[in-house]
This record gives C-alpha cells, structure tokens and sequence, in this order.
C-alpha cells in the first residue's frame, strides 16, 4: 500500500511539475518552502517506490511529510489570509497539487502505511526549517532576492507582524515534528519475530508491502504493533521448504548472514548448501543480544520449534560432517538464551489429516457429498501449497513434514527448554450438527478451505505408522486439526484460563480461536479485524519479561 500511495505522489509531483514549468524557472522557484518541500516530497516517494522501505527512506520521508505538513499550513494559516487568494492556493493550478493534494496525501500515506522513523530525527525538520528561514532572511535583507513570502518583507509586512509570523512557523513545525514523529514507549525489551507458513511471505517479499501476510486486507499488524509499542519484525522463508530449510533462512536473516542448510543436509537432500546473502540486511540488527518471542502462524509453528532446538542444541549431524572451520555457529548449538517466548497459530504440530486422507484406502473420499460451489474452489488451495519439485529429495518438503507420522517424528528432536514460554493457538470453524456430527461453517470458513474441511471432519482412520486418528481429530479450521495445533503430543502442557500464571518448560493451550486457517490473518476474501487479538498477545508476551 505504502508504494501505491507513494506512486501515485510522484504522478501528481510530475503533473503539478508540468503544469509551473512555464511559469516559473526551477532553480529560482527552490527559493520557495512550498517548492522545496515537493521536490524532496518527489525524491522521497520516488525512492520508496523504488526501493521499498529502508531506514534511510524513512527518515527522508518523515522530513518530507512534516515540510509538506507546514506547506499547507503555512498557505492556510498565513499566505490565505494574508493575500486574499484561496482559489490560487489551494483549488486551481499547482496551488491544487502542491499545497492541498500532496500534503493531504502524503500524510496519510506516512501516518496509515509507511514504516516510522526513530523519534530522535524530530530535530530534523525543525533544523531545516530554521536554516531555511534564515537563509532566506539574509538573502532578502541584502537585496540578493525578492522575498518569496510576504512575512520576509519586513519592511512592507512590518517588523512585528514578521516577528510574529517567524516565531509562528517555528513553533508550527515544532509541533508537527513532535506529533508526525511521536512513537508509542516501548513496551517491553522483547522482539517480536512472526515467521509465515505454508505458501507465505514476509517483509523481504515485495508483495508485503501491497499486501502484508500478517494482516492482508486489513492493515499490516506488524506496522500496528510497531506503533504500539511493541517492536516485531516479519522473515521470509521458503513458501513450500521443509522446516530444516526454514529454519536454516530464518536464522540467516535474524543474525544477517548467508543461509547455510548444512554440508550434511544439502548433500543427502540433493540442493545447494549455500543460499540467499542476508549480509548487512539483517532483520534484527542486534539479534544475539536482544530478547526475542518467536511467534509461527501454520508451518510456521514446525519452524520457530526446530529453529529453537537447532539453535540451543545444534546438529550433531552437521557437526560430524562438517570441517569446524566452515561450521555455521546455527549448527554449533551453545545459543538461544534470549528466547523467550515461542507461540504457535494454528499450526500443524502434530500433523494435519489434510494430506494422511487421501492416502488411507479405508476413507472413501467419493462417498463425502461435497457441494458443487465448494468443489470447484477447493483446487485453489492444493496449487497454493503444492512444492515446485526441483530436484530435492521428498522430505525436503513442508507436505513431507507436515503428515502425521512425519510431524511426530519431528516433535522427538525437538526440546521443550525449561527457561522458555510456550503457548499455542488452535482456531476451528467445525460446528455439531443436529445428529453430533462436525462440518465446517461457511459463515466463517473461507470457500476454497470447505471441501477440505468437509473431509477432515469425517475422517477417521490410522495412518501408514500406525497412529490412530479417531473423532477427537475432525474439528478443524480446514486445512489443520484442532487437537493438532496445541502442545506436541507428550510435552508438558495444560489448558489456558484467565487468570493462569504461566511458567516456562511448559505449553499452554490457549481458546480454540473461532475461525478458519487463515482467520488470524485477518482472512483472504472477508476482512476481519485481528489487531485486538495481537495487541492482546504482544500484552501477554511482555508480561513474561
């Protein structure tokens, strides 16, 4: 969205351009405010839209939006009244552009869309605006120029109505350097990290910024939770990748560094060892010294819980097979005590009958009715998540670990530490029928998830290793099991009520979230508003600091 708003700045800088070239030649007219606050106004959004939102970008647009904040208010609040001319300034010409749109424009675009910067830089539109006025003051009073407004005139304005017209300005741009800049405290040292699941994407995604995984439709919740107080940052791991490989990118871009899956990984799973370069890139600049809560939505969750255990315990495997001196220090093992919290959404931890159905022979998927309207819908979720097989082995795939037998196997190499808070969401959108049976409700399950959600929750059966999957496994959110997204199967768990203490080495099962799989996204074709939920989890993540 931010890049959206910013384009269409610079098309209306282009046009309001074209429209005063005739007028006015362009190095004279940056004697004006207004007309050096839209050529910075111009090269600020142009940037972002180039090049996305990095620190540089945010400082250079926060100076932009609060010089175009005190262009309009400077027309509106001194050079209306002073001159007369209202039309001019604000409704006809590049008056309309310069003073009216791009202000209204570009604020909503910086308050709404855009990255904050650091608070500290509200010295900086202030500074800019002082020297600007007392450049502009020597010039005018050795005769060098014309005064560009009429409150530099002093002696046709007079020596108290421009006293009093300066000194209006720059309390002006104080205030709205302290109100654009203002950021919430923060409140807690916690970071919080949110990894993506199945077909997913984060912020070094292009279409985060048109469309924010976390979020989609209704606003981005980590710019949300940023602007709340709570620092949180979004990775991007392999849309369709296993949870090694996930996690093997995670930790590159958490500690800004090349992704390395591992001599011994790579080689038996048949792909390159080395990866993306996050050097210089990294998601948090401070990693290793920063408290983190690692929060996985979907496969997310199979991520952040092997990441977690790879970072504290290493691999032996890789450290066998490995020279010391190319190890990762990923796979050395000897971190992670700065974790402090790790949360699952809806994820799959004990594996999903989503895939282990149409491989058991004993179900019938031809005697489930299934509705036409659902039917011809549902093929939209198998393209979404099915892998691009380029050559790796099978189990290098999030299908592969994502089967019950296969995401057990994974919960027996994974710690539950005893310093770490756990916590995990299940969601459903199964109701009982009249006769006890479950079927998912359309009211609150997405069209393309109710097939498979319809199948789910008549399924019953055992799987190729031998784990019985029986009615306790049908309420579902259509693409996993309720009972599967709370604690692995044999950890130390109980169930979450209001007024629980938690305490670490331990998961908590919190309220069964009434929704489908990607209801706390905020949903794909209907918005539903999941900040509240968020805010409420950044609340309780920071109660544990």
């Amino acid at each position: 969205m931010a890049r959206i708003l910013n384009l269409l700045i610079v098309i209306m800088e282009l046009i309001a351009f074209f429209k005063g070239r005739k007028e006015q030649k362009f190095l004279k007219s940056l004697i004006y405010y207004t007309h050096l606050s839209n050529l910075l106004t111009f090269i600020s959004s142009l940037l972002l839209v180039i090049l996305g939102q990095t620190s540089f970008i945010e400082i250079f647009r926060y100076f932009s939006v609060c010089m175009m904040i005190m262009t309009f208010l400077v027309s509106a609040c001194l050079l209306a009244p002073m001159t007369g001319k209202i039309k001019e300034l604000f409704f006809s010409g590049t008056g309309l552009y310069h003073h009216l749109l791009i202000p209204v424009l570009s604020t909503l675009s910086y308050m709404l869309a855009e990255d904050r910067a650091p608070f500290l830089w509200f010295l900086l539109p202030i500074t800019a605006t002082v020297l600007y006025g007392l450049i502009v003051l020597c010039l005018t009073s050795t005769g060098r120029i014309e005064a560009p407004y009429p409150f530099f005139n002093v002696k046709k304005t007079g020596v108290k109505r421009s006293v009093f017209s300066i000194i209006a300005i720059l309390l002006s741009v104080s205030l709205v350097s302290l109100a654009i800049g203002f950021h919430r405290p923060l409140k807690t040292n916690v970071k919080l990290v949110f990894v993506h699941g199945l077909s997913g994407w984060g912020s070094y995604d292009p279409i985060n910024e048109f469309f924010p995984y976390w979020g989609l439709s209704g606003g981005s919740v980590i710019r949300y939770l940023n602007n709340q107080g709570y620092r949180s940052y979004a990775a991007s791991v392999d849309p369709t990748g296993s949870a090694w490989d996930r996690a093997c990118e995670l930790y590159a871009q958490l500690t800004g560094t090349r992704v390395d899956y591992g001599a011994a990984h790579s080689s038996a799973a048949g792909h390159d060892r080395f990866g993306e370069d996050f050097t210089g890139r990294a998601l948090i600049k401070d990693f290793s010294s920063s408290k983190i809560a690692l929060i996985g939505h979907s496969f997310g969750g199979a991520t952040i819980r092997l990441f977690s255990e790879i970072l504290v315990n290493g691999s032996e495997e890789e450290r066998r097979g490995t020279d010391a001196a190319e190890l990762s220090d990923f796979f050395r093992g000897g971190n992670g005590d700065n974790i402090v919290a790790l949360i699952t959404l809806a994820a799959p931890t004990n594996g999903t009958t989503a895939y282990d159905l149409y491989e058991d022979r004993s179900f019938d998927t031809a005697a489930v009715e299934i509705p036409e309207e659902y039917e011809k819908n549902s093929g939209l979720v198998s393209q979404g998540t099915k892998p691009d097989f380029d050559g790796r082995k099978s189990y290098d795939y999030a299908s592969y670990d994502m089967h019950i037998d296969n995401a057990l196997a994974l919960n027996k190499r994974i710690t539950t530490f005893e310093n770490v808070y756990y916590f995990a969401f299940p969601c459903s959108s199964t109701v009982k029928q009249p006769d006890g049976s479950l079927l998912p409700d359309p009211e609150i399950t997405e069209n393309i998830f109710m097939k498979g959600a319809i199948y789910m929750s008549r399924y019953t059966g055992t799987t190729k290793g031998g784990f019985t999957v029986d009615e306790t496994w049908q309420s579902n959110d259509g693409l996993v099991i309720e009972i599967s997204a709370g604690a692995p199967i044999g950890a130390p768990q109980s169930v979450y009520t209001e007024g629980t203490v938690p305490v670490p080495g331990k998961w908590y099962v919190m309220p069964t979230f009434r929704g489908d799989h990607m209801s706390l996204q905020g949903r794909l074709t209907t918005r539903i508003n999941v900040k509240p939920f968020y805010r409420e989890l950044a609340e309780l993540i920071a109660a544990l600091d």
